[in-house]
């Protein structure tokens, strides 16, 4: 039986053996957080109109290079796609293993517009060592799917 989370507009369906992480004060209620089993983690947040797209990918690129070595970033299409939508995978290498970290921007669904008149586009990260981000990538499709059909 999947678990439900439903917050700033969006009901999505998710594994019940990812855990829900509650989230700090300082972070507010306009994203979740979720955690794979295996350690990896699912994470949406909703942006501001004002935030552009090649902002925010390149905070999170610069980010990662300063932390891990060996990073590498692509910007990929994925299937199903909107195309507004970008999707960015990065990979780097932490205590030995491969990280993959994919970045998707998408705009918001109306029904977070709808609570949020702020939020403009959603930003959804999915990172996982590499074995299990391909083991869960199904997953994170329909995460996605679910998303886009709002």
């Amino acid at each position: 039986m999947p678990a439900t989370f439903e917050g700033f507009g969006l009901k999505l369906l998710y594994p019940d053996n990812w855990t829900l992480t509650p989230r700090a004060d300082d972070e507010g209620d306009q994203g979740l957080t979720l955690e794979l089993p295996s350690g990896g983690f699912l994470s949406i947040e909703t942006l501001p109109i004002t935030r552009g797209d090649d902002e925010i990918l390149s905070e999170i690129d610069e980010m990662l290079r300063e932390q891990y070595q060996d990073f590498e970033s692509e910007e990929i299409q994925l299937d199903g796609a909107d195309e507004d939508e970008r999707a960015v995978d990065m990979t780097f290498c932490h205590l030995d293993l491969v990280v993959l970290s994919r970045v998707v921007l998408l705009d918001a669904p109306q029904s977070t517009r709808d609570q949020m008149p702020i939020a403009g586009r959603l930003l959804i990260q999915f990172q996982a060592e590499s074995r299990d981000f391909d083991a869960n990538e199904m997953v994170f499709a329909a995460l996605l799917k679910q998303i886009r059909d709002t």
